[in-house]
């Protein structure tokens, strides 16, 4: 052991001496080159920390806390493998070359009524996060490319794509399409780490000039996003998907309504019939040009209204009492109005109890009058 001592001190001392002899110069460099390589190994492991996935095709290490995403695109198996969005649209005899991928891409449809104008919108936005958690570090900032084309020829229609600028529309739109012209639409974009950051696109489906419902065909807009800027993140992570817009109009109509057993009642005979029952069953249909999906922004307001000294309305009905797909908006029992919002294609019953005056409001009515006591109206 002390032989072993002696060798290492030894051995010290020869490194002591070794690097007096280096001279002071020399030394002083030595101390500024390591402590300036520690400095920027600092600097960098605040953003490659992240970086610990292998990208082993690419021979490189990609960030599993990267974070690129979409509320209308989304990550596919081979995605990363396509140079550009036009590669995606190339097509064989006719036939899409990456058919089998674009059938994989999450297809959006529009779920509300057009504008006015005749103009239905997508907000397409590009986020640096996936929740309020999760989002870029500060020292990575994004640069993006993101591109809209379409896959189909469109009919009675023009796609145009436009940025907003701080949440404004800017009203500059690149067309998709001229008559039955296909033309991409490319934008670049940067999205800041530390915080929160989105961009917002805007797709807008226009009905052409002198066009109607009838004459419009939807067409698929394809959208596919990537990250450019820092270099290393080139070709880690594509996204994309496909939009289409059906049209969907506002309108919606009260196309029958009545008491269910008006076609038992006889212009001689209605009131001695109406007298045995001791409730009444009122039912109203609905019918729209849209699809009768139970959103909030599907549902449409119609107005019931009944004679309060004929009528009360059962306190247990299940529209009274939000039932599915049908919300309460307003209530006045006293007055005999009630205002609900449902969904088109529908078909409601209200049971309403008859009051002690009613055989007496109805003894100088006529059939059509009795009819008319209670009544609903679609609310503009």
């Amino acid at each position: 052991m002390e032989r072993n001592h002696r060798e290492k001190t030894g051995k010290i001392m020869m490194f002591g001496k070794r690097w007096k002899k280096w001279g002071a110069g020399n030394r002083k460099r030595t101390v500024l080159i390591l402590v300036g390589c520690l400095v920027l190994a600092g600097a960098s492991f605040t953003v490659y920390s992240k970086y610990y996935k292998t990208r082993y095709e690419k021979g490189m290490a990609i960030a599993s806390g990267f974070y690129f995403s979409s509320n209308y695109m989304y990550e596919e198996e081979g995605l990363n493998d396509i140079e550009d969005i036009e590669e995606l649209t190339k097509r064989n005899g006719g036939k899409l070359v990456h058919e089998d991928l674009l059938n994989r891409l999450m297809v959006a449809v529009s779920n509300k009524p057009w504008a006015a104008g005749n103009n239905y919108t997508f907000d397409v936005e590009v986020r640096n996060h996936i929740n309020q958690l999760l989002y870029n570090d500060k020292d990575l900032n994004v640069a993006y490319v993101i591109e809209f084309i379409l896959l189909d020829e469109p009919g009675g229609a023009d796609y145009s794509v436009g940025k907003t600028i701080n949440g404004v529309d800017t009203g500059n739109y690149i067309p998709l399409n001229s008559g039955n012209t296909i033309k991409k639409a490319s934008f670049r974009g940067t999205l800041e780490g530390g915080l929160l950051t989105w961009e917002n696109y805007v797709l807008r489906v226009s009905l052409g000039s002198g066009q109607t419902a009838d004459s419009y065909q939807p067409a698929r807009v394809l959208l596919m996003a990537y990250p450019v800027e820092p270099v290393f993140l080139e070709d880690t992570k594509k996204i994309a998907g496909i939009i289409r817009a059906e049209y969907n109009i506002t309108e919606m109509e009260i196309t029958d309504q009545k008491f269910t057993i008006e076609d038992e009642l006889k212009e001689d005979s209605w009131q001695e019939r109406v007298k045995k029952e001791s409730a009444l069953v009122y039912q109203l249909k609905t019918t729209g040009n849209y699809f009768a999906q139970e959103t909030d922004n599907m549902l449409q307001k119609i107005r019931i209204k009944w004679n309060p000294n004929m009528f009360s309305l059962n306190k247990n009905d299940r529209y009274l009492n939000h039932a599915e797909g049908t919300r309460l908006v307003e209530y006045d029992e006293a007055g005999g109005t009630m205002v609900i919002e449902t969904a088109p294609y529908s078909s409601i019953k209200f049971v309403f109890f008859k009051k002690e005056d009613f055989d007496t409001e109805i003894q100088n009515m006529t059939l059509d009058e009795f009819k008319n006591t209670i009544q609903a109206e679609k609310v503009e």
